[in-house]
């Protein structure tokens, strides 16, 4: 197997398939709720004639994967594929052994529940560079050859799929809980995605910049970067000290800053995705094994 291939990866892809598998059948299917993507016309489907949702995402997904090969490249190819099989294989396992979790006198519940369990698994494949194929492929389609931004085709969809949800079956209610729980799941994708990225980015106006430079360099071990600035008002030169931290050493920066230069300007920004030394690579540029 190509070392790229990493099992961790592919374990925590099965694990995210299981999560999402187990919302969908026990909240969703339960409660006669539906979903944004391939999966909530899946459901529609199988609330109008009963048709396995298992079945009817390999289905809807085959033709993608044809068409999607060489957009996404070999690996994230391959992720998609163990992505959609597992999610169709735990459906099918989830649906043959269900919780029976019947909340129908409590749709809040159902659509907040739903909407967590979804969001977990597909956050979590997401994390680990899966995908569940759907809307994702068609997306990346629309982007490459038309210049539609991603993140309106999925939007434009999933509406899509809620006003199919209203006219198939008829009733606002579960289409307003449906929307609910797209909501609460895409909520939670966007936080289990930045959850993997504490860090913290600092810049630090002193006039200590040199020591509080080589504070952060000697007991944190990180890397600074000095930025030449100009201050309006002072009409003289203010270097900035960058640097990123995990959060965990948000406090002993602070205690840094505050020992050499209480009056110190410091601004903390909320970092995304951190590449480099550090955080992805070790001393050795070396890639550091997740």
């Amino acid at each position: 197997m190509n070392q790229q291939l990493k099992i961790i990866n592919i374990l925590f892809i099965l694990l995210g398939a299981f999560i999402f598998s187990f919302g969908i059948v026990n909240f969703n299917m339960e409660n006669e709720l539906t979903e944004g993507g391939f999966t909530g016309i899946a459901l529609i489907l199988y609330h109008l004639f009963g048709t396995s949702p298992a079945l009817l995402n390999l289905i809807f997904n085959i033709p993608l994967f044809f068409v999607g090969y060489k957009l996404l490249g070999r690996l994230s190819f391959i992720y998609t594929i163990i992505g959609t099989v597992s999610v169709s294989f735990f459906l099918w396992l989830c649906e043959l052994f269900p919780m029976h979790i019947a909340l129908k006198n409590d749709l809040l519940l159902a659509s907040l529940f739903g909407g967590v369990f979804i969001g977990t698994g597909l956050g979590i494949i997401f994390r680990f560079g899966g995908t569940t194929g759907g809307v994702d492929i068609v997306a990346r389609l629309m982007k490459k050859f038309f210049d539609v931004p991603i993140g309106r085709t999925m939007f434009a969809f999933d509406c899509l799929v809620l006003i199919a949800t209203y006219i198939t079956i008829g009733d606002y209610i579960i289409t307003m809980y449906t929307l609910v729980c797209v909501y609460v799941g895409a909520r939670v994708i966007d936080i289990i995605q930045d959850s993997g990225y504490s860090a913290r980015g600092a810049m630090i106006i002193s006039e200590y910049h040199n020591e509080i430079s080589d504070e952060i360099n000697h007991l944190l071990e990180r890397g600074v970067t000095i930025i030449s600035a100009h201050g309006h008002y002072s009409k003289s030169n203010r270097p900035i000290i960058y640097c990123v931290v995990s959060r965990n050493e948000i406090p002993r920066l602070k205690q840094i800053i505050n020992t050499i230069d209480p009056h110190a300007f410091v601004s903390l920004l909320d970092v995304h995705d951190v590449l480099g030394e550090g955080f992805t690579l070790d001393e050795f540029k070396k890639p550091i094994e997740r």
